[in-house]
This record gives C-alpha cells, sequence and structure tokens, in this order.
C-alpha cells in the first residue's frame, strides 16, 4: 500500500472517529481506523506489525478521549484474529469479505467493551452490534474507494 495513501487514510478515519455528532453517531458510527487496518492488512502482502498496530490503536485512544489501551488491545486481537484467515478471506470478493469484517468488528468492539468494563461498571446496549454491521455494510465501498485512490495516486519517479 501507498504511504501516501495510507497516511491520508489514517488522518481521514481520525477525524471521521472523532467529530461530534452527537451521541447518536458516537454510538453507532463504524470504527473507520479499524476497517482501515483490515483493509490495510488485506491488501498488502506484508504482514503487519502489532506494535504499530497497538500504537495505531493508542492514538486513537487518545483522539476518542477513551480509555488509555481499550482501542489499542482491541485493534491487535482483531488483527490476529485476522491473521488466522487471512489466506481465505484475501481472494475473496469484497461483498463476502463483509461477513468476515462484520466478525472481526464485532470481535474488536466486545473486547474494547469488555476492557471498560473489566475498569469499571458499564451497561450493555444494542448499539454495540450496529456499529460493526455499519462498518461491515461499509466494506464493499470502501475497499472500492481505497482501491481506486491507490490506482490514481501520483507515483514517484525514481532517478
Amino acid at each position: 500500500m501507498k504511504v501516501g495513501v495510507l497516511v491520508l487514510a489514517f488522518i481521514l478515519a481520525f477525524f471521521a472517529e472523532s467529530l461530534p455528532l452527537g451521541p447518536l453517531y458516537a454510538q453507532l458510527h463504524p470504527d473507520f481506523v479499524a476497517l482501515l487496518i483490515l483493509y490495510w492488512a488485506l491488501s498488502s502482502s506484508q504482514v503487519l506489525s502489532y506494535f504499530g498496530i497497538w500504537l495505531i490503536g493508542l492514538v486513537q485512544d487518545l483522539v476518542l478521549g477513551d480509555l488509555p489501551g481499550s482501542q489499542a488491545i482491541s485493534l491487535v486481537l482483531m488483527l490476529a484474529l485476522l491473521y488466522g484467515w487471512i489466506s481465505r478471506v484475501r481472494h475473496l470478493p469484497s461483498w463476502e469479505q463483509l461477513f468476515f469484517v462484520f466478525f472481526l468488528l464485532l470481535a474488536q468492539c466486545l473486547s474494547a467493551w469488555l476492557w471498560h468494563a473489566w475498569v469499571g461498571p458499564i451497561r450493555w446496549h444494542s448499539s454495540l452490534l450496529l456499529g460493526p454491521a455499519l462498518g461491515a455494510a461499509l466494506w464493499p465501498l470502501l475497499t472500492y474507494l481505497l482501491d481506486q485512490l491507490q490506482k490514481h495516486w501520483p507515483r514517484r519517479k525514481t532517478p
């Protein structure tokens, strides 16, 4: 994956995560950073570093003002689950990948929720299922847009 596309996509993902659009958006929006990490892992031939993903999760915790480590640990768990199936999922069309994406986003969301529950009391609410469902529904569109962005991104000229 091209570095410029990756940096731009992460900036947009962090921006979309922190939009102040009210409590309904805060509860229902998909985790754009997790979606981007899934895309990056599936489209790249390189294995992503768990430490790098953990650092991205810590930045996401800071951006969201969340409990330190909740997103970091849940993103690493999501990536570890993906690497167990990556050879099967990578070759599927994006509309078939969305079922795996839903499962992985749900695991990520529930592990972050469990991290919060371990630290203190927290209530279960059904919006924990809707964010991953919306993320999975957006998966084919996201993969198409990022593939097009990579295809049309200017190449570096080598001397």
